[in-house]
């Protein structure tokens, strides 16, 4: 029953914003949680949000584009949030906060031919870590992780995996989602294996301008599926 008039209260304040105000809501290409699929936003980040924009009665523009810009872009334009973002201790007074949205797992992979066993987190710092610019990239600087090879696309990394590790400009190590990390390699031509799991597992959240009316803030919160 709380379940309930919770969405009732969510589309009441909803209907009064509908007609007046429209949200810009900026994504990237990273799979599962959010990638273009036969021209599409699709992903199980990107499902939740547009069920909760459904149910919370909300009109949004969902926009794909770089990390980098989207991230800014959220800071600096009203109306405007971005996910899926890890809601890290820096980031909490940037913007208003819903969710979570979305977790997932990351570990290393490398190439199928690479031959050492791991056996701790601390025997992959002599290798060059292939990352995405972003929250795990700063997970793993925080870990004393000393040579990271920060990309802005996840996808663009499998392809600079090798195992000769005196080639320059490539990879001994990716990390990645474990659910997809297969698949995206696969998509680069690229057979990898897993060397060693479970590195990070993250919650995301969708992170709003500070100018995102919170009645707006709230509309969402209390619509977000799963809500009680």
């Amino acid at each position: 029953m709380k379940s309930f008039w919770r969405l009732v209260a969510a589309a009441v304040l909803a209907a009064g914003l509908q007609s007046a105000y429209a949200l810009t809501i900026l994504t990237e290409e990273n799979p599962p949680l959010n990638f273009m699929q036969q021209g599409e936003i699709a992903g199980i980040a990107t499902a939740t949000v547009k069920e909760m924009l459904q149910r919370a009665g909300l009109t949004a523009e969902i926009r794909m584009l770089p990390w980098s810009e989207a991230y800014g872009r959220a800071q600096s334009d009203p109306d405007t949030c971005v996910y899926s973002a890890a809601r890290l201790p820096a980031r909490y007074k940037l913007f208003q906060w819903v969710g979570p949205i979305a977790r997932s797992d990351y570990s290393a992979f490398a190439l199928d031919g690479f031959k050492d066993k791991i056996g701790s987190v601390g025997e992959l710092y002599k290798y060059r870590i292939g990352v995405a610019r972003d929250a795990r990239s700063e997970y793993l600087r925080q870990r004393g992780f000393p040579t990271l090879v920060e990309i802005e696309k996840d996808g663009d990394i499998p392809s600079m995996l090798t195992l000769n590790r005196a080639q320059e400009g490539a990879v001994d190590v990716w990390v990645t989602h474990s659910a997809t990390a297969q698949a995206v390699a696969k998509a680069a031509g690229r057979q990898v294996r897993q060397i060693y799991a479970g590195i990070l597992s993250q919650e995301y959240w969708m992170a709003c301008n500070l100018k995102v009316p919170a009645e707006t803030v709230r509309a969402m919160s209390q619509a977000l599926p799963g809500t009680k």
